[in-house]
Order: structure tokens, then sequence, then C-alpha cells
């Protein structure tokens, strides 16, 4: 089944689906010509660079639970799948299309309207209990859940809240799954035997283990230049940040769910008091005006094939062809804009860690 949302349905995206897509939030909306409206700015003298010195993050270790549970995840996608007719229940295990709203005192809970949200129905350690109620509900059918919230739930406030969950079941499949040695698995996995799939598996995990190694690292880096930075950010500034991004990801959803106008700004003001989304904005913010000031302190400039490289990039996170996304550009010249900007950004990210100091992990 293919969801309305569905990256590889076809078709030029527009900047909004774009941001809905998760391929446009590096840098904050403030600091594009993405904007609506004009926002003004603090000014911003470059931070020193001298001096900057991180300890690198070590790499996670690989155990074997990590193999494991990587091997589990290949089997689901190899499984044989049946989608289960309109009206059957969902079963254990089987893997479930979802719309959710979620609410805590009548509100709407920051960040758990999902849309067209395809999840495993097995328990979840981050929300007991949530997808346990999904067994024996039917497909196509709207029903509510409520749950105590566990005391990790990443809202602070709200742990050992009583939520409620609204849930519109869209699909769901039946799979099953073969067996761990089956010459079926193994031929459709196409990678050799067991023990050849397993060293695999363990390549692909430390690759990816250095590559989250070198994240982390970054944002180390990233972190000390927000230190150093000298800047007054006006709540107004936050809030219109946090009112755009907003407005970019959940407000459409809300709309096609028929939100009214006064429930539209209740799940506006949620965003606006949450803690933990003021803290990321402000960072970003900070973040993105101390490059943008460095940018223009030490003269980077965009290396020739650096959008291109960038726009490829993009088609490939967010299953959009690279010829869709090129003509997209071509027809908005916001959206132009933007993967310019943010080409920029990434390259002033890359002229701070050429000069940035890195220690052996402590």
């Amino acid at each position: 089944m293919t969801s309305q949302n569905d990256p590889k349905g076809g078709g030029a995206r527009s900047l909004a689906e774009l941001h809905a897509l998760g391929i446009m939030k590096r840098m904050p909306a403030s600091l594009s010509l993405g904007s609506t409206e004009p926002v003004s700015l603090p000014t911003v003298q470059a931070p020193s660079l001298e001096g900057l010195t991180v300890a690198v993050v070590a790499p996670g270790p690989i155990d074997e639970q990590s193999l494991v549970e990587r091997f589990d995840s290949l089997r689901r996608q190899h499984a044989d799948r049946r989608e289960r007719l309109a009206g059957e229940a969902v079963g254990p295990d089987d893997e479930v299309l979802l719309d959710v709203l979620g609410f805590a005192d009548g509100r709407l809970i920051p960040y758990s309207a999902r849309e067209n949200w395809r999840a495993e129905v097995a328990p979840d350690a981050l929300l007991p209990g949530f997808f346990e109620a999904l067994v024996g509900a039917k497909v196509g059918q709207s029903f509510g859940i409520e749950l105590k919230l566990p005391d990790t739930y990443v809202v602070e406030s709200l742990r050992g809240v009583t939520a409620r969950f609204l849930l519109d079941v869209k699909a769901a499949s039946e799979l099953k799954l073969l067996e761990d040695d089956s010459p079926e698995l193994l031929k459709r996995l196409g990678l050799g035997t067991l023990t050849d799939v397993m060293a695999h598996l363990g390549d692909t995990l430390a690759r990816e283990r250095t590559e989250e190694m070198d994240r982390l690292t970054q944002e180390r880096v990233l972190d000390e230049v927000v230190s150093r930075t000298k800047v007054t950010l006006t709540p107004a500034l936050v809030d219109e940040e946090i009112r755009r991004r907003w407005a970019e990801t959940e407000r459409p959803m809300l709309i096609r769910k028929d939100f009214q106008p006064n429930e539209l700004q209740e799940a506006l003001e949620g965003w606006l008091r949450e803690p933990l989304t003021r803290a990321d904005t402000e960072r970003r913010l900070t973040l993105a005006l101390a490059l943008r000031a460095i940018a223009a302190r030490d003269h980077v400039k965009l290396a020739k094939g650096a959008v291109d490289a960038l726009v490829a990039d993009l088609a490939g996170l967010s299953g959009v062809s690279r010829q869709d996304l090129i003509r997209a550009m071509k027809e908005d010249t916001l959206l132009a804009k933007r993967v310019e900007d943010l080409a920029l950004h990434f390259a002033t990210i890359d002229s701070v860690m050429r000069r940035v100091s890195l220690t052996p992990p402590t």
C-alpha cells in the first residue's frame, strides 16, 4: 500500500512537503528566504575558533544482541507478507500503518501526531502497552487507548501522566518469518552462508558505529561553537522559529484531521511551552547565526558541484527523484535558495572541522 506521504509516490515536492519529510531541518527556517515574513535577527560576531580542542567520541561496542537485532530486522524485511483485509484483526508482530494523536490533560501532546506511520506490533520500552493494545484491533478501525506514560518519557512534565491515544488503523500486513538458516532466507538475502551474513552485519554495524562516532564528535564541536557565541535571542524570535517549524510539520496533518482554529492554537502552544523544544530551538538558532558569521568572516565559498551533490543526497533521503527535485527548485525559488543556504551551512561546518584539534576519546 502506498501512503499519501510515501516519498516514492512520484511528483515534485513543495517546500512544505520536503520539510515534512525531515530533510530541510538542518538550519532554522528564520534564517532562510523560505520564511514567509521578515524576521529581525540579532547581530552576531563570529566566535573565535582558536584553541578549539574536542575529544573524539568513542564508537559504541558491537555485541551479540546488536547482531541478533539487526538479523531479525533483515528477516522481517524478507518475510512473506499478506495484506490483511478491511475488518480483519491485527495480530502480534504484524506491520501496521497508523495515524496517531496523543492527548494528556485534554491537550495534544507535542510531537505525538503521526500520519502514515509504519510500525511493528511489538512491545516498545519507550511506550509500554501501546503496541500491545493494537493486537485484535480491526483494519480500518478508529479507536482509543489509555496509557500511563513511563517515568522515562521524553517530556518530563508528562511522566507518570495518563495519556489517551486516538489511532486509525489504516492497513496491516501479516508477516511469516523464514527460519534463521532457511535456504530460502539466505537466497533472498543474497549474502552467502549464515556465517557470511553475520560477518556482513558485523561490518555494517562497525561502519555505522564509526559514522555515529563522527556525527557525535561533530556535535561536540558545534556545541563548543555555540558556547563561544555571544548572542541574545529574544523570546519572540524563539517563538517565531518554533511556530514556523510547527506550521511546516504538525499543522498540515492536524488540518487534515479537521482540527478547529482554537485546537490548532492549543497544539501550537504545546510546542511553545515545551522546555526541550525551546532549548533545541535556541541552540539551532545560535549555531546557524554563528556559522553564518563564520562563513562571512572566513570567506567560506561553495565548492563547484556542492549544490548538485546536496541535491543528490536530498533526493536519496526523501525518495524523490533527482530530476523531480531539480524541477521543483526551478519552479520554487524559495526552495532553491533554501538548498543553497543548506549547502553553505554544511560547507561552513566542514571548514570549522578542519580547524578543530581532535584528541583521543577520554
